[in-house]
């Protein structure tokens, strides 16, 4: 998610959120969409994250009943066109900065890690005693650890 849009709220055009509240008004409550249709036209307008959800939704399997009663393609048309103009003006917005000498403003600001194991590798233990030497006990050790990992990762 954009974290310089994620706050903003947009409001539907006119035209569209009267398309919308026609269309709330032919269905009952229990339409597939009605929840959604209703948020729409009491909000009067939907936040980047809804946004980029209905848009997503739209976009890939909505059913074609809820799709047209939560305005198609005019819709999507807006959310298309409102959510490529928003980035936009954000990735512009950092382009100035950079070209006035700023620092990459696409990354986010970080303090480096200076502790002694950075990345969290372990050190292999070694084998001290005649013991360990003879039955292979680190070896054992870390392959256990291992098929541990591996357990993990595939459950």
């Amino acid at each position: 998610m954009n974290r310089d849009l994620k706050n903003d709220f947009y409001k539907l055009p006119d035209e569209l959120l009267e398309t919308l509240k026609k269309n709330l008004s032919r269905c009952n409550s229990k339409t597939n969409g009605y929840e959604r249709l209703s948020t729409l036209c009491k909000n009067r307008g939907v936040n980047y994250g809804q946004a980029k959800k209905i848009k997503h939704e739209m976009e890939n399997g909505m059913n074609s009943q809820s799709y047209e009663l939560i305005g198609g393609g005019e819709l999507l048309e807006w959310l298309n066109d409102k959510l490529t103009r928003e980035r936009k003006i954000v990735d512009n917005s950092k382009r100035r900065k950079m070209q006035a000498g700023l620092p990459n403003q696409f990354k986010k600001s970080h303090t480096k890690d200076k502790s002694k194991n950075p990345t969290k590798v372990r050190l292999v233990r070694t084998q001290k005693t005649s013991d360990e030497i003879i039955n292979n006990r680190a070896v054992y050790t870390e392959t256990s650890r291992i098929r541990d990992i591996i357990n993990k990762i595939i459950i």
